[in-house]
């Protein structure tokens, strides 16, 4: 979620309308790409109308139709009941203009992905409907937490969807963060239901209520960022976990459990132990009810300091999670990580104040999440590292014993050329398939560059979604390319349109042979050549000032209808 932090901007993301390409080795080319936000002239609707029990509408969500704003960090889930039906959403700024901040964005089709209607989580500032005014979000909200997002979701086995983010306010002070010393926010867990219990059409169509897991304690500098959320399909508990964040000392996971659909949550329970750098926490599990968490770590300080040991941590539960084993880093790998491309060690690079040494644009991708699946009895984690060469590569491991041991990390796709990171991973009768960016169609690659970057920091469009499947347990792998267009990460579209942001993560989910990618494309953006200033790196957008535009925030009301916003999450359906 973008927030702006001392010495660096976290978070937004731009797009670019680029080529069409063909794809390598592959004859049929990529699946069909489906627009999932549509803000081109149709308004979003309102949750009670998406359940078929209402029509409410206000000013937010008819600017939220048209605005063309950006949108990342897509989650999809995958009604087990009926696989046509699906869900995704994303961290949604079109809520700006009305609200003053980005807003968690709640998506749903009944076409496998083929047609996408759009809606807003109940409880947003401005949200006056009895769904918006009775949900605990709502009064955060009015308390100052105007701003949502880090969606995650999951479903059961009877037609319900959970969907998980956290609320906050950015905490800016002077121009400059202040994210622990920020007085409000929380992390929640929504849920939808069927909105006629006989008809798995309607599942996850009814939204029923809004519960806070946990709230930010700033005075004590606790901060809940990072969430996840799964169901266990042995027993239809819900679990969600979150990395909680210290102003000092060591932040940890915790997890809360729920055993009556969503309705109440158990007392937020550590589980990071004595590891003290700890994010990005993702669910699995088992055939016979274990509960399986993995997330980056290292043996640093909150911010990384004195770092001997680095990959991801894992814990394992055998009794629904009431209790886990010992936290341990269980593989060792060196991160692909975003500051390396700095020249200073700051996370992503714009125009000034927020230029980098290097004279590189690009978004932060520093967030090494290891993505975990089951497959059988088999854990599955991928992961992005780097190479001695700085080249990013997505790695994969697997353990037969429950995560006692693990095998040897080994690429999935290798590559001579471009770095792949955002890594994703599903399994589903007995295929396995994981989603990553890759950068290997970039001409300008070198590993020691930014993706998308020229030698003299000028960016183009050069990013793909590659898919990669296997139905051995992970031995050999095909691969694909899922964009048909390809993207530049790089676009200048937050704060004050200064710098790029593309989101954290992208997702891929499965059951059966249905199968549904998300991830965060620009294609839709428009470029505009730069009148003033002299960073020259073809990143900047349509209406801001540089290119001769008016327009000198991505966090105010402006609107000129451009498009140099006009960020958007895109789907493809994989499986048959």
């Amino acid at each position: 979620m973008f927030r702006i932090r001392p010495a660096t901007l976290v978070g937004a993301i731009g797009v670019a309308l680029v080529l069409l390409f063909p794809v390598a080795g592959a004859a049929s080319g990529p699946p069909s790409n489906v627009r999932v936000t549509v803000d081109t002239g149709s308004s979003y609707v309102s949750a009670d109308a998406m359940g078929g029990t209402g029509g409410y509408t206000d000013a937010t969500l008819q600017r939220c139709g048209v605005d063309q704003r950006m949108q990342n960090e897509p989650t999809v889930a995958i009604d087990p009941r009926d696989p046509a039906v699906q869900t995704s959403g994303s961290n949604d700024y079109c809520t700006v203009p009305t609200n003053g901040d980005a807003w968690a964005g709640f998506y749903r089709t009944t076409d496998s992905g083929g047609t996408w209607t759009d809606s807003l989580l109940p409880g947003y500032l401005l949200d006056s409907s009895p769904q918006g005014l009775a949900s605990p979000v709502h009064q955060m909200a009015l308390g100052g937490a105007i701003a949502a997002g880090d969606p995650v979701q999951a479903w059961d086995n009877s037609g319900r969807l959970f969907y998980m983010g956290n609320n906050f306010n950015r905490g800016i002070q002077n121009g400059r963060s202040n994210d622990f010393r920020d007085n409000t926010g929380d992390v929640w867990v929504a849920t939808y239901e069927p909105a006629d219990p006989n008809n798995t059409m309607t599942d996850g169509s009814r939204y029923v209520r809004t519960v806070i897991l946990a709230k930010n304690t700033f005075g004590l500098g606790s901060f809940n960022d990072k969430t996840a959320i799964g169901v266990d399909p042995t027993t239809g508990d819900v679990f969600a976990a979150w990395s909680e964040f210290h102003g000092g000392g060591c932040n940890q996971i915790d997890v809360s459990r729920s055993t009556d659909h969503g309705a109440t949550f158990s007392t937020p329970m550590k589980v990071s132990g004595g590891i003290c750098s700890n994010q990005g926490p993702n669910f699995a599990f088992g055939p016979s009810g274990q509960v399986y968490l993995a997330w980056q770590a290292n043996n640093g300080g909150t911010f990384g300091q004195h770092v001997t040991s680095n990959g991801f941590a894992f814990v394992s539960s055998l009794n629904s999670g009431q209790t886990f084993s010992a936290a341990r880093i269980v593989v060792q790998f060196a991160p692909f990580q975003s500051g390396e491309f700095s020249g200073n060690g700051a996370r992503e690079c714009g125009d000034a104040p927020f230029n980098c040494p290097t004279g590189f644009t690009f978004p932060r991708f520093d967030l090494a999440y290891p993505t975990i699946a089951t497959n059988g009895n088999e854990i599955l984690v991928a992961f992005q590292a780097m190479l001695p060469s700085g080249q990013g590569q997505i790695q994969f491991t697997t353990s037969t014993d429950g995560g006692g041991t693990w095998s040897t990390p080994t690429a999935i796709d290798p590559q001579a050329t471009g770095h792949q990171f955002f890594p994703w991973i599903t399994a589903s009768g007995g295929t396995i398939t994981a989603i990553y960016y890759d950068s290997r169609l970039d001409p300008n690659y070198a590993p020691t560059r930014a993706p998308c970057n020229d030698a003299n920091g000028m960016t183009g469009a050069c990013l793909a979604v590659w898919s990669s499947t296997s139905t051995d347990g992970g031995a050999t792998w095909s691969h694909s390319e899922v964009t048909n267009t390809l993207t530049n990460p790089n676009l200048e579209q937050f704060g004050g349109r200064l710098v790029p942001f593309f989101g954290d993560y992208i997702e891929v989910a499965a059951v059966g042979s249905t199968i549904e990618a998300v991830w965060t494309d620009q294609r839709d953006a428009v470029l505009a050549p730069e009148t003033t200033g002299s960073d020259n790196d073809a990143a900047d957008v349509a209406g801001d000032p540089e290119t001769g535009g008016n327009c000198t925030s991505s966090l105010t009301a402006c609107f000129d209808g451009t498009g140099g916003l006009n960020q958007n999450i895109y789907s493809a359906a994989l499986g048959s």
